[in-house]
């Protein structure tokens, strides 16, 4: 029997975020857009907007010494 689906709260993402970066630490650089989509594939629930998912992003990839792609979506 599956768990019922929860919303996240902005440490969940937070952690998924940061889970991400170690599993792409190989990159140079991180694309928002790239990790905006994984986060919402992870957390379809999501009740954060995609700016403040990014702003997650960014504050999480230059504490851990990434570049940043602030790329928009398609």
């Amino acid at each position: 029997m599956s768990a019922p689906l929860q919303k996240p709260n902005s440490l969940d993402v937070r952690q998924a975020i940061v889970r991400y970066l170690i599993d792409h630490v190989d990159n140079p650089s991180v694309s928002i857009f790239e990790v905006t989509t994984a986060v919402r594939k992870m957390f379809p629930l999501c009740e954060l907007t995609d700016w403040q998912i990014g702003d997650l992003i960014a504050r999480s990839a230059i504490d851990a010494g990434f570049a940043i792609d602030f790329d928009a979506a398609p």
